[in-house]
């Protein structure tokens, strides 16, 4: 996966985990969590996620190669 893409499903999940907070409270609107997730604070939680993603993806990488290195020897 591409870092733009790594960057892009980073915002995503922040935008979906607004969405389920807003939704869960009733809340109409993103307007609170667009002044709130900008800046600083935007920066840090999708640097976080941009980690996480990237964890799985090596997690995903060292099962393939684990998987496929098993099937080779046989």
């Amino acid at each position: 996966m591409k870092d733009d893409q790594v960057r892009w499903l980073a915002d995503q999940a922040l935008n979906e985990a607004c969405r389920h907070i807003q939704d869960a409270l009733g809340i109409k609107t993103g307007d609170v969590a667009g002044m709130f997730f900008s800046g600083d604070n935007k920066d840090q939680i999708e640097e976080i996620l941009r980690e996480y993603i990237s964890l799985e993806l090596q997690i995903k990488s060292h099962e393939l190669n684990e998987f496929l290195g098993e099937s080779n020897a046989a």
